[in-house]
């Protein structure tokens, strides 16, 4: 509709004046030509929706392969030759600054080869250990966890467990000062952390819709044709006088009629013949 008015204007069918006196509420008329067009393509739009939908659906529910997280944690405190009942506020900030230093290394290969060494039964190479282990640590704590994923909970948690073991067997003798304690997550019913339907199809839902309705203005834009009386009055700037119908082959001899061969009908879809007159 934004076209046609453009064209209306740079045709000089009518000037300036006449667009903003006509249409003195432009912005409302284009508003209301736009939910015209979605309400034409409606069936469009819901198509394209319920096709993309589905379609992810399915493919998140029966073709991805659903992974699962197993997580041990590590506090880390500052390490003395006396036993304490109660730590301190200085190992507690000892065991601070040691945790961002330990997540630096634990995810380095000087660990993850001694880990591939000591758990052959895991099966996995340094480059696979890296994929699949996430290093993270809980602010303003001594906190540190270790998270794996694996297409199994139960190697999750092996390989999560095995790293752990490994690295506080050998990080005493690359940073001496630090002492570790391990605190082992088993969950009893595990669920899968990817893929998430749901989240997908939502994802779906609204980005098919956002490119259905661009699509179908895309369509509205490309479309020149004038198929109503009020367009052409809109466009021409003229009033119409009268209103042919299209009439079909069927409908004359229904009546008793001829078509002559050489005054054919207008073929079916042509529209409406449209007479205007000027003032």
């Amino acid at each position: 509709m934004y076209r046609k008015l453009k064209m209306l204007y740079d045709t000089n069918c009518i000037g300036k004046e006449h667009l903003l006196m006509d249409g003195g509420n432009l912005v409302e008329l284009e508003l209301k030509e736009y939910a015209t067009v979605l309400k034409k393509r409606l069936w469009l739009i819901l198509l394209v929706v319920a096709v993309v939908c589905v379609l992810v659906g399915f493919y998140s529910y029966r073709m991805v392969e659903p992974q699962y997280e197993a997580s041990n944690k590590m506090i880390v405190t500052n390490k003395t030759e006396e036993k304490k009942s109660v730590l301190s506020s200085d190992d507690m900030d000892m065991g601070m600054r040691l945790v961002y230093t330990y997540k630096e290394i634990i995810g380095t290969s000087v660990i993850l080869e001694k880990v591939v060494e000591q758990h052959p039964e895991l099966k996995l190479t340094v480059k696979d250990l890296m994929d699949m282990m996430v290093v993270d640590s809980v602010q303003d704590t001594p906190v540190m966890t270790i998270s794996v994923r694996d297409y199994s909970y139960e190697g999750a948690l092996k390989v999560s467990k095995a790293v752990a073991d490994v690295f506080k067997s050998e990080i005493s003798s690359i940073i001496p000062g630090g002492n570790i304690t391990i605190l082992y997550e088993n969950n009893a019913d595990p669920k899968p952390v990817t893929p998430s339907p749901l989240l997908y199809v939502v994802i779906a839902f609204v980005v098919s819709l956002m490119l259905s309705i661009g699509f179908c203005f895309l369509l509205e834009y490309l479309d020149d044709s004038i198929r109503t009386d009020k367009e052409v009055e809109m466009v021409l700037g003229l009033p119409t006088l009268a209103v042919i119908q299209h009439f079909k082959s069927s409908d004359f001899k229904a009546r008793g009629g001829s078509v002559s061969r050489r005054s054919p009908v207008e073929p079916p879809g042509s529209g409406k013949a449209i007479v205007n007159a000027s003032d």
